[in-house]
């Protein structure tokens, strides 16, 4: 008979909407995670200054944990749908008294790493704009995640690189104004 009995720091059951990584830093609930590109399995605090760290792969349910020693600490990432935590929760990833505000379009924050923003970080022209989800109440995220975008522009990856490509050039047209070349 096979033995079911779990193991010390294995991977825990997910559901359709959440997984299980190791959590390569120390977060509260609500931080807004990306992978890690040094370690496989592993989330740290996603930022949108940088193509590696602004692809967020979902929002930590619980609190992360930083590993001492064996890379065991896992933290549940919720990826898709509504997440509800406290007022004071969100109040920490948002720095936003009263915690969510209904109907607004949260985003990764470019200048503090782990954090949600409510606008658009469009003034830094290394900086991207990354979308998170839109809140149902002041203690839900309706998690929906959008691939990033730098300034308003569709970032391209050339396989096997982790720098963006242009997605196209412009040239004048008649009117003397520019349009994408194919």
């Amino acid at each position: 008979m096979a033995d079911t009995s779990p193991v010390a720091g294995g991977r825990q059951p997910g559901t359709p909407t959440t997984y299980n990584p190791i959590a390569g830093a120390s977060f509260p609930p609500g931080t807004p995670v990306r992978q890690d590109l040094v370690h496989d399995d592993t989330v740290l605090p996603g930022q949108a200054n940088s193509i590696e760290s602004t692809i967020v792969t979902g929002l930590a349910v619980n609190a992360g944990i930083a590993p001492w020693g064996p890379r065991s600490n896992r933290v549940l990432v919720q990826y898709i749908g509504p997440l509800t935590l406290t007022v004071d929760q969100w109040e920490e990833v948002t720095d936003d008294e009263g915690g969510l505000v209904r109907g607004v379009p949260y985003f990764l924050s470019a200048s503090v790493p782990g954090q949600l923003t409510r606008a658009q970080d469009d003034s830094d022209v290394n900086s991207f704009v990354a979308p998170v989800g839109v809140a149902l109440s002041a203690t839900t995220l309706f998690i929906l995640l959008g691939f990033p975008s730098l300034n308003g522009g569709v970032i391209l990856l050339k396989p096997g690189s982790t720098a963006a490509a242009p997605t196209s050039e412009s040239k004048p047209t008649s009117s003397g104004k520019k349009s994408p070349t194919r």
